[in-house]
């Protein structure tokens, strides 16, 4: 059974860490990270070690680390085939000798597009025999841009956030619209973000009522209004880690001038 912990390291260095133990005689692993949750595009990176309890040499082959996504709820019943590893590094060596420990460091790259942790789904670091003994679950939270962006929507325009998940295009939130009367025939905002290279990916999803006046009762219909943006590393960026405002503002403002009832009843 894996027992994870999370460690501060020495204070000067301010480094969290998370760190996992499974034991499988003869063999001791033991899984530690440099920090404890990531970001679309960060390179997760930790350290595995193995210790040899017995009194014979035990086989190594195939034993390391990988990293993969899988369903929450398969991970916990121990659902077999639940985690499906995407990247896997190995012990080169073969056999590890009585009372002697090794290690093994990786450094896996999240894709600017991976899967972020949901309520669903999440990244895995599964390790030990075959890369798949024992599982710890590793947070991978959506590009920080995405929340620069989502802030502004909130602090200009009112937007606030209700949930979010993993998409199969993107990282999906589920926005609430303000109780303005230009915003009141807007009922849900769906809104997915992706990145194609430096570019920033908007798609919005407005679910909206409007009047139909076509027949002899007026009647409110429901429909659904979809509009999509991809900005330039200029448009929605001034450097490294500094948004362009001005130009995210007047994006936003274009696409909801385009739901916002023009004529309020």
């Amino acid at each position: 059974m894996i027992n994870g912990d999370r460690d501060i390291g020495p204070l000067f260095f301010g480094t969290y860490k998370m760190k996992g133990t499974f034991f499988n005689k003869p063999l001791e692993w033991n899984i530690e990270t440099v920090g404890e949750a990531w970001q679309q595009g960060d390179v997760l990176c930790g350290t595995l070690r193995v210790k040899n309890h017995g009194a014979e040499a035990a086989e190594l082959a195939g034993s390391g680390v990988a990293l993969g996504v899988a369903d929450i709820k398969k991970i916990h019943s121990r659902a077999e085939g639940a985690l499906k590893p995407e990247q896997t590094l190995t012990f080169p060596s073969q056999v590890l000798n009585p009372g002697a420990t090794t290690e093994l460091e990786f450094k896996f790259p999240i894709g600017a597009n991976s899967p972020v942790t949901d309520k669903r789904a999440s990244y895995y670091l599964s390790f030990g025999k075959d890369c798949r003994d024992a599982q710890l679950q590793v947070r991978i939270d959506p590009n920080h841009l995405y929340t620069k962006v989502l802030g502004l929507m909130d602090t200009f325009h009112r937007f606030k956030i209700k949930d979010y998940k993993a998409g199969k295009k993107g990282v999906e939130y589920k926005l609430l619209p303000p109780t303005s009367r230009e915003m009141a025939n807007v009922e849900t905002l769906l809104l997915t973000f992706s990145m194609a290279g430096e570019n920033l990916r908007l798609k919005f999803d407005f679910q909206v009522k409007k009047i139909d006046t076509s027949s002899i009762t007026t009647k409110v219909n429901k429909e659904s209004v979809g509009i999509e943006r991809e900005l330039t590393p200029r448009e929605h960026s001034l450097g490294k880690g500094m948004i362009n405002q001005d130009q995210l503002l007047k994006n936003i403002e274009a696409v909801l001038s385009e739901v916002k009832l023009k004529n309020v009843f």
